[in-house]
């Protein structure tokens, strides 16, 4: 059983759905710095994926400084090391510009979007069963 739950949906990429769950996986605290990452073939053999877009995801994930790779003795999720608020804030403006654009596509108001948000980072911090 894969430590971040996923179900493949048809659509996107199904390399970026793994980086997507495994960074929702260390986001909600199921998956925390130093845990062992499972092995290409065993997320390719669950997922019933080819080995190879397990790597891209990997790969992925490895670039974004999410988990190491230990040669000879795997991956781990990474010991984040913290970024300054300027940074952070420079990571996170486009996905927040797409999210107030689409917000005001659907003609969501101010304080419904903020409500949303204070919702959703709530439920983040709920423990997982």
């Amino acid at each position: 059983m894969l430590p971040f739950p996923l179900k493949l949906q048809p659509g996107d990429p199904i390399y970026l759905q793994i980086v997507q769950a495994v960074k929702s996986a260390v986001a909600t605290g199921l998956m925390g710095p130093g845990d062992r990452f499972p092995a290409v073939r065993t997320i390719a053999q669950e997922l019933g994926v080819n080995p190879n877009t397990v790597q891209k995801a990997v790969t992925e994930l490895t670039a974004l400084g999410l988990i190491e790779v230990h040669p000879g003795q795997g991956c781990y999720v990474a010991v984040r090391v913290p970024v300054r608020r300027e940074a952070k804030a420079a990571a996170v403006r486009p996905l927040v510009r797409r999210l107030l654009i689409e917000s005001r596509n659907q003609g969501m108001a101010h304080e419904d979007l903020l409500d949303l948000l204070q919702r959703e980072h709530t439920k983040l911090d709920e423990p997982r069963h």
